[in-house]
């Protein structure tokens, strides 16, 4: 059903409204600022208002790219402001949805409106119930059609009992492919951030999308190195389908990732059961620094570990009780950049100091230990006692390493040695 009231396209010899005016200006000139989603849909609305078009409310939707999130929604109400909402996958299936203009809109209609008072209202999505409730007396939906075809969601309410004029629509009408063009660029933006971030981490993608992308280009600084091995892995792979390993190992990355972004750490590479994250320290940082740094990164072992252990058995596969893993610190300087064929680059990081801790980590097998650290982590303050169980030769190190774990586990280290 098409939107009543709105004109026909107009003819060269009557120009878009929108050229003339202040508001699509704004939106056309950004000179090469970026202004984020929330405000500029926040921006657009305040100054519809502005120039006279009595809104209540309007929602905007956008399909996302997230892993975990396949919508995000932006209400902008006149007394209220802006709120935003996360959609998860579940979303397009639920009756909520497919029983809603949003569908009607991704589903190709150019437009729809209802009037919700007076002569000739139509009510007929239940989300139009709710808008009557709160006051709206019309309603109007357009499409955001983006570059590559992908169809988005505005709508607009107003609560004046006469409605929209058809001057009013024809105004909103106009701006739409403007706007939509801006919100297109600021969502891919918000996209490629996004999807940098959770396939390179934080550090990476700043890097990346910064310009740090040619071959060999890398950066030396000093960071605590955490590296972490699920125990068991293999007979895991072994004894169990595909499909229970990888549920298994999304349920040990998620005890993990967590703990690491919450202390201030950025996780590196995943590589099958293995996890390895950097916490970065600034070069010029002074001791306390340091200090917290360290405290950071073993409280978000400690976590991860604990974690680990309140998993459920019942969300493991047959056989599996729990999950264990083996973690090791060490600090050091490492190389972050890219490395990798002429077509086919891994931004990662590379250096003594990480191959220590990886070669650190095999030791938790043997004395097994939960942790251990190198000299090097054990010579910061951090909140938990280490004490040394002796000097090891670690495989590619020339020369053995002093080795520390929290002070209750030392009589473990030294029975499984002895």
């Amino acid at each position: 059903m098409a939107i009543a009231d709105l004109p026909q396209t107009p003819t060269d010899s009557a120009p878009h409204s929108w050229a003339r005016r202040p508001i699509a200006a704004w939106l056309a000139d950004h000179r090469g600022g970026t202004i984020g989603g929330q405000d500029l849909f926040a921006g657009f609305c305040e100054r519809l208002v502005e120039e006279g078009i009595p809104l209540h409310r309007v929602s905007l939707n956008l399909r996302d790219t997230h892993p975990q999130i396949s919508a995000r929604a932006f209400f902008w109400v006149r007394e209220r402001g802006l709120d935003t909402v996360a959609y998860d996958y579940q979303g397009e299936n639920t009756p909520g949805y497919l029983d809603s203009p949003i569908r009607q809109i991704h589903d190709g209609a150019e437009g729809l409106r209802r009037r919700l008072a007076g002569e000739g209202s139509q009510a007929d999505f239940p989300v139009l119930h709710d808008l009557i409730e709160a006051g709206a007396t019309d309603f109007v939906a357009m499409p955001l059609i983006f570059g590559d075809g992908s169809r988005q969601y505005i709508s607009f309410t107003t609560d004046r009992p006469e409605g929209f004029t058809t001057e009013e629509l024809t105004r909103l009408d106009d701006l739409i492919p403007l706007f939509g063009l801006r919100v297109e660029l600021e969502h891919a933006r918000y996209t490629s951030n996004t999807l940098m971030e959770t396939y390179l981490g934080r550090q990476a993608a700043r890097r990346v999308l910064g310009g740090a992308i040619r071959r060999g280009e890398g950066e030396s600084i000093n960071a605590i190195v955490l590296f972490a091995d699920l125990r068991n892995f293999t007979r895991l792979v072994s004894q169990h389908t595909p499909e229970d390993v990888v549920d298994t190992l999304s349920l040990y990355y998620e005890a993990l990732a967590g703990p690491v972004d919450q202390f201030g750490g950025d996780i590196v590479k995943m590589m099958g059961d293995g996890l390895l994250a950097i916490f970065p320290v600034d070069a010029k940082a002074a001791g306390d620094d340091l200090d917290r740094t360290a405290c950071g990164a073993m409280a978000a072992v400690k976590l991860a570990a604990s974690n680990l252990a309140a998993i459920p058995s019942e969300k493991l596969p047959e056989g599996v009780d729990h999950l264990r893993a083996g973690f090791a610190l060490h600090y050091g300087e490492i190389t972050f950049g890219n490395i990798g064929s002429l077509d086919r680059l891994d931004f990662t990081v590379i250096g003594p100091a990480v191959n220590e801790a990886v070669r650190a980590e095999q030791l938790t097998k043997k004395l097994e230990l939960p942790l251990v650290a190198t000299e090097s982590f054990a010579d910061l303050d951090c909140d938990i006692k280490l004490r040394s169980i002796g000097h090891h030769v670690l495989r590619g190190v020339p020369k053995p390493v002093e080795i520390f774990t929290p002070e209750e586990n030392v009589e473990r280290a030294e029975s499984v040695v002895d």
